[in-house]
């Protein structure tokens, strides 16, 4: 309940999902590696973009460096590519994230902290002015709030954010 009441730096965040149950079970079972679920997922984010934010930029929540290198893949871009291709949605890979320690074995003040400073924009990067953010799971929205936090800073007005699911 506390990370309800913080202070976040994007406008908003729709989750399509609620992270329990089946919900939970599959965004694990992808993350793991069952990348066939990434069209099923990216069709859901679809329907829910041109419902709620239609002719919006999508900007992917960017990983943390090494992950691809660590896993073979990044799940978040592997959803944004289908966004792309086959829904052709807008998405703007602005974003880059500096090193530090996974967020999901921190707790909610250390995750805020954690992601102090550590997202920013790429070089020669613009930022959307209303950009959506899409990551996978929402829990404490430090996360969010960080990459909200750099597209602000780099001139972005709005800025929500859309997640499969939220914890």
């Amino acid at each position: 309940m506390r990370c309800r009441s913080a202070g976040y730096r994007f406008d908003s965040a729709l989750p399509l999902l609620r992270y329990s149950g089946d919900a939970r079970a599959a965004l694990l079972s992808y993350k793991a590696g069952r990348t066939s679920l990434a069209s099923f997922f990216a069709d859901a984010l679809a329907v829910a973009l041109s419902g709620h934010y239609s002719e919006r930029t999508v900007v992917p929540v960017p990983p943390r460096p090494g992950k691809i290198r660590r896993y073979g893949w990044d799940q978040v871009e592997r959803i944004a590519r289908i966004l792309e291709r086959r829904h052709g949605i807008a998405v703007a890979r602005v974003l880059k994230r500096a090193g530090g320690h996974q967020q999901k074995s921190l707790g909610l003040e250390a995750r805020a902290v954690n992601m102090r400073g550590a997202i920013s924009l790429r070089r020669g990067a613009e930022a959307p002015l209303a950009p959506v953010l899409l990551d996978d799971v929402m829990t404490t929205g430090a996360t969010l709030s960080a990459c909200a936090d750099a597209l602000k800073g780099a001139g972005a007005g709005r800025v929500d954010a859309i997640v499969i699911a939220a914890d």
